[in-house]
């Protein structure tokens, strides 16, 4: 097959598989499956070179790859190549030539970036008194 259909046609685009309901996967993300285990550094940097942004699919990717009942044309998202240059790991280059992002791996790069204000707003907080009661 070059396109998989379930509850609805194929697509008739190679390597496309559409579904009408949810799609559900699980990654192994078992420790014991890992090695060289490192936090991703300067995850604040890091989001702070990423813009999340709305967008309209061009016409021609419309045309080419979608219809209503998988796509509106005004959506929102990150731009793969802002992505590619901070955090790679999570581009891929398609057989088309299109970039493609993998965005629940972006889950990982939030965390560790929540976790860098924590820590600087511990600072802040360690080193101002102005949420003291008494002041």
């Amino acid at each position: 097959f070059d396109s998989f259909g379930v509850g609805t046609a194929a697509s008739g685009t190679t390597g496309e598989i559409r579904a009408t309901n949810n799609i559900t996967a699980y990654y192994s993300s078992d420790q014991r499956l890992k090695e060289n285990i490192v936090n991703i550094p300067n995850a604040l940097d890091k989001v702070m070179d990423i813009n999340g942004v709305e967008f309209d699919w061009s016409s021609e990717y419309i045309e080419t790859h979608a219809d209503d009942l998988f796509y509106r044309k005004h959506q929102v998202g990150v731009i793969a190549q802002e992505v590619e240059k901070v955090l790679p790991e999570v581009v891929t280059d398609r057989p088309d030539g299109y970039k493609a992002v993998r965005y629940e791996q972006l889950t990982a790069l939030l965390i560790e970036a929540v976790k860098e204000l924590k820590t600087e707003l511990d600072n802040h907080k360690q080193g101002c008194k102005c949420h003291d009661a008494t002041s």
